[in-house]
C-alpha cells in the first residue's frame, strides 16, 4: 500500500468497533505520510450502513467524523480478556 503524497485520508472500513480498531492499524502504517495541520482535519472516517449507492454517496458527502480511539482500544481490551479468560477456563 502506498500512502505517500497524501492530502487527506478517508477510512472506509466496517462501521463497528472492529472496523474502528483497524482504522488505527492503518493509521499507524500511514501516519508518517499524512500532512500535519492544526487548522485542517486530515483523517476522516466514513460512516455508512450498507454498500448501496445512496449510502456510499451519503457517507462521502458527510465526511465529518474522525476515527474513534476509545472504541478502538475497547477491542484491544476485549481481545486481551478473551485470551486470558479463555486460557483460564480451558483447564476446566
Amino acid at each position: 500500500m502506498c500512502s505517500s503524497n497524501l492530502d487527506f485520508m478517508v477510512l472506509w472500513l466496517d462501521c463497528d468497533k472492529e472496523g474502528e480498531n483497524i482504522c488505527f492499524e492503518v493509521l499507524d502504517i500511514c501516519k508518517k505520510n499524512i500532512p500535519r495541520s492544526k487548522k485542517t482535519q486530515r483523517v476522516y472516517r466514513a460512516k455508512f450502513s450498507s454498500i448501496a449507492n445512496k449510502d456510499i454517496v451519503a457517507a462521502f458527502e458527510d465526511l465529518k467524523f474522525e476515527p474513534n480511539y476509545h472504541e478502538a482500544i475497547s477491542v484491544d481490551a476485549r481481545q486481551v480478556l478473551d485470551l486470558k479468560i479463555g486460557v483460564a477456563f480451558s483447564r476446566f
